[in-house]
């Protein structure tokens, strides 16, 4: 029989439909499991994209330092020591070459900051110029800071997009204008826009970056910083970059190079494969989920062709005895059950979709247009429709094996004797 024979799909379809209520029953089960798989991996996949702009642009060869308190004696220096980074110690850090940038860190506290009559209260930060290279953020308006705002200690600012917002309602451009920072007057050169949320301190959107310098005088902090930030060598494994910085930094303040507790370490390198390890673990949990409600639903088709073979058992002798070939009465079999499981898996499939652009049409509304989270899709990838399709017929011929072996096992004759 040929497969584009209308005669032969108009016959499986009355087929089918003689038992409707069966077989709706049955094709909601197909329909819920392909439905749930592809609306779980979405949101598996989404997930993951969202965990991926945390980072944002940021290299996964970065790491952050902080002091602690030291656990050895070393050189006549005693154990339980508290010491502070400093400026040098970001220069001879940037100085490695397995390094590619470093960058100062001072943490600021939270104040009120006014222009005009619109206020709010945001966090003060204290920025090197490389951070924007560790870090990359895009820029709305204006530049970030730089070397010449360190040198000359500029009362410039940076300011995120939730101050922009607070402070200047209408919109504008605001570099050149002025904001008041609890009694402090400051020049906005330009607003940040958040790609990533590896911020310690503060959020991006509600967070005001100085120069570095400017914050250690304004602090009174004099030549100390509060972290390095550190962006490795891509080839260089990170754990070798981390022993490089420790080294280096220890040997400047008389720490033993073997002290586990004296300086706070997170890499991004670690942070990434711990969470993804997490992630793919989801990823599989998803599957034997919707694969089993999916394999629930195709158990469901096999037993409905089961009984309509049964019912059909004189039709399937008669044909046997004029001569039918097994061939055409297993492709008579896996049609009927094809076309059953292709349809609800079709639908079921359109439906998650349309889902999933539903939810990307709403976070796109809620997070991205007010400048509130990353661009994150929810929608699943190309690749992975491309196997659920493969699963669904697959499942759909599978479904068909043991009713077809059934109707091969009639004998012409008992077929014909059964009333």
């Amino acid at each position: 029989m040929s497969f584009f024979d209308t005669d032969r799909w108009s016959e499986i379809w009355q087929t089918i439909a003689r038992n409707k209520k069966r077989s709706i029953m049955t094709a909601l089960g197909i329909f819920w499991g392909i439905f749930m798989l592809i609306v779980m991996l979405g949101a598996g996949q989404g997930l993951g994209r969202m965990f991926r702009t945390v980072l944002g642009d940021m290299s996964n060869n970065t790491m952050f330092f902080l002091p602690d308190q030291t656990s050895l004696p070393y050189k006549g220096m005693p154990a339980d020591r508290w010491w502070r980074m400093e400026n040098e110690d970001v220069a001879a850090v940037q100085a490695l070459d397995k390094v590619k940038y470093a960058a100062g860190v001072v943490f600021g506290n939270t104040l009120n900051c006014s222009r005009g009559d619109r206020k709010g209260d945001y966090a003060l930060m204290g920025f090197s110029p490389q951070m924007q290279r560790i870090q990359p953020q895009p820029m709305i308006f204006g530049r970030y800071v730089n070397e010449v705002d360190m040198r000359e200690r500029r009362k410039v600012c940076v300011i995120g997009t939730q101050v922009w917002k607070d402070l200047f309602p209408g919109g504008e451009d605001p570099a050149g204008q002025t904001i008041k920072v609890g009694s402090f007057y400051f020049t906005v050169v330009g607003v940040i826009l958040k790609k990533g949320e590896v911020q310690f301190g503060s959020s991006v959107e509600r967070t005001i970056i100085l120069p570095v310098t400017l914050a250690q005088q304004l602090f009174g902090r004099g030549h100390t910083v509060d972290m390095i930030s550190v962006a490795g060598d891509d080839a260089t494994p990170s754990k070798e970059v981390e022993q490089l910085c420790k080294q280096t930094v220890f040997a400047r303040h008389l720490i033993s190079p073997d002290d586990p507790r004296a300086a706070w370490v997170i890499s991004t390198s670690e942070l990434f494969g711990s969470v993804m390890k997490l992630f793919r673990g989801i990823a599989l949990l998803t599957w034997i989920v919707g694969l089993g409600t999916l394999f629930a639903g195709i158990v469901g088709v096999s037993n409905i062709m089961l009984v309509l073979v049964k019912e059909r058992t004189q039709e399937i002798g008669i044909r046997r005895a004029l001569g039918a070939k097994p061939s055409v009465i297993i492709s008579q079999i896996l049609s009927e059950s094809f076309l059953l499981t292709f349809i609800a898996g079709i639908v079921g499939l359109t439906a998650a979709v349309g889902v999933l652009s539903a939810a990307d049409t709403i976070y796109y509304r809620l997070q991205v247009e007010t400048m509130q989270g990353p661009d994150v899709s929810w929608q699943i990838s190309f690749w992975t429709g491309i196997l659920a399709l493969s699963i669904l017929v697959a499942g759909s011929l599978a479904a068909g094996i043991i009713p077809a072996n059934r109707a091969l096992r009639i004998k012409a004759v008992d077929a014909i004797r059964e009333e």
